[in-house]
């Protein structure tokens, strides 16, 4: 592979982290303003199925699919969607920022369920990252503060999230779907995803809200288009031209993006016991990433069918 694809590889994951880190830029303001979480999520995904449409169609894409691959999208779905309903609820307890680097904490999850299903081996390095993270979530947490309940049920719901995204890069490799178009099959995760939570709203917040001003629309097309849309099909392109270890190493600009939007423009602390834990659980990532094989991406098995 040429300098060129590399260069474009690396710009195209740097892009995917930096997009992704903006969720509590858009999102937050939304809730501030009156509108629940399940209408939030889905119009997030209802504007990124919409951008993602437009794509697909542009580029011909068939979006056919069996019966018995819309069963394992499903499932899929359910991962991702209780994964984004866990973060987004954990900003009501924390900063966004801080939420957002818990987020990424989902490759030790993943190195422990491979550790426990799937038998691989416990070395000093994984067990150095383990408790790095779990050092980073105590200081995140606010142990020994005086709203250190109310920080800590807020880190149960975003560690709760990067656990059930782990559940999704652990099975995902081992499913047939792997072998679609990687734009496809994150249409249809997010278009299942987003009728799941209208079934949610339904029966908990009495259906979807109307939004009622224009700030707000515009934050939800925004979120619709930036963190989602743009995030996963730069993360697609940066997979089909660079390793997935690279990626994971870049993903490292997702959480300090959410922290700088966080402090700069929404007015979030940043205090030591922060910037040790965010420290702590980025060097744990780095540690388990660059152990010599890749991360087991779901993404990257199907990544140049997207070609």
């Amino acid at each position: 592979m040429n300098n060129s694809s590399t260069i474009k590889g690396y710009g195209y994951a740097s892009l995917s982290a930096i997009t992704f880190g903006t969720i509590p830029l858009f999102s937050i303001p939304v809730m501030e303003s009156g509108m629940l979480l399940p209408s939030v999520l889905i119009y997030r995904f209802a504007f990124g199925c919409l951008f993602m449409m437009a794509i697909l169609l542009w580029r011909k894409q068939n979006l056919h699919i069996r019966w018995g691959d819309g069963l394992r999208i499903m499932f899929l779905s359910i991962m991702y969607a209780v994964s984004a309903v866990c973060l987004f609820s954990s900003y009501e307890y924390m900063p966004g920022g801080i939420a957002t680097t818990l987020l990424f904490s989902y490759p030790v999850w993943t190195e422990v369920l491979l550790i426990l299903f799937f038998h691989e081996k416990l070395t000093l390095r994984i067990a150095l990252a383990i408790l790095l993270a779990i050092g980073g979530v105590a200081f995140l947490g606010g142990i020994g503060q005086a709203d250190g309940i109310k920080s800590m049920w807020g880190v149960t719901l975003a560690m709760s999230s990067g656990l059930l995204y782990a559940i999704y890069m652990v099975f995902f490799p081992h499913m047939r779907i792997r072998k679609l178009p990687a734009l496809k099959v994150n249409f249809y995760i997010f278009f299942m995803a987003m009728l799941l939570l209208v079934l949610y709203a339904t029966f908990t917040t009495g259906g979807v809200q109307r939004i009622t001003n224009a700030d707000s629309f515009l934050s939800l097309i925004l979120l619709g288009l930036i963190p989602t849309t743009i995030s996963n099909v730069t993360l697609v392109r940066s997979l089909a031209l660079i390793d997935s270890a690279s990626v994971a190493i870049l993903g490292a600009f997702e959480p300090l993006t959410a922290m700088t939007i966080g402090i700069t423009l929404m007015g979030e602390p940043l205090t030591t016991s922060i910037i040790i834990g965010c420290v702590l659980i980025i060097t744990s990532v780095i540690l388990l990433i660059t152990k010599g094989k890749t991360l087991p991406n779901p993404l990257r098995k199907y990544a140049d069918h997207q070609e």
